[in-house]
């Protein structure tokens, strides 16, 4: 192969990765970056005083930062994704709660803006275990959120999770397992999992 031919594969190389670069991350990161919260029309009311979607102060609440590192640290997303599909890729909106509150009509797919807090969104792409996108709203205390990870078995006999014994310690007056600070900051985040605002009535229109 001469030289001018060499240059040309090259070429043809880098130009059939510049492609897929450029229309499926670049160009979607910009418009991302770029959008503005959408606002309720005056005929919506929401919760809490919600005036637009998406909310950063609702998608925050009770979020731990560092329990997110833990979840990475711990693997959790190689098992368990946080994206509803839409319902042409996948049954997940028809699964108990994973589209997040049926009631009132909040239940839906997760929208590239729900991640808006996140500087990694950890979308997971295995579903061995259930989507956690809106797991703070089926399992909705501290107490069994613990016992679901130190013991997922005493809740589901079938689980195939394994118990994150070494996030606990024994307490010393011999009443079961005590939570460490990595544990908690987990817990929480975990509790805080809930990518179901309700989207403005334009935004629907427009789907």
């Amino acid at each position: 192969m001469n030289s001018n031919n060499f240059w040309k594969l090259l070429g043809a190389l880098g130009f059939s990765f510049l492609l897929p670069w450029l229309f499926l991350i670049v160009i979607p990161f910009i418009g991302a970056s770029n959008a503005q919260p959408v606002a309720y029309g005056a005929d919506e009311e929401m919760e809490g005083g919600v005036v637009a979607y998406p909310d950063k102060a609702y998608l925050r609440y009770g979020a731990s930062d560092y329990g997110r590192q833990i979840y990475a640290a711990e693997g959790c997303a190689y098992c368990h994704t946080q994206m509803v599909r839409p319902t042409y890729a996948g049954p997940d909106m028809w699964r108990p709660g994973w589209g997040g509150r049926e009631e009132g009509g909040f239940a839906r797919e997760t929208q590239p803006m729900d991640y808006v807090t996140e500087e990694f969104a950890l979308l997971g792409y295995q579903r061995i275990g259930q989507d956690l996108s809106n797991v703070g709203h089926r399992i909705t205390t501290s107490e069994l959120m613990h016992r679901h990870l130190s013991d997922p078995k005493s809740l589901d006999p079938d689980s195939g999770m394994p118990a994150y014994r070494h996030l606990y310690k024994q307490s010393p007056y011999g009443e079961g397992l005590l939570p460490t600070p990595r544990a908690e900051a987990l817990v929480d985040y975990l509790l805080s999992l809930k990518k179901d605002q309700k989207l403005p009535a334009s935004m629907l229109s427009g789907q």
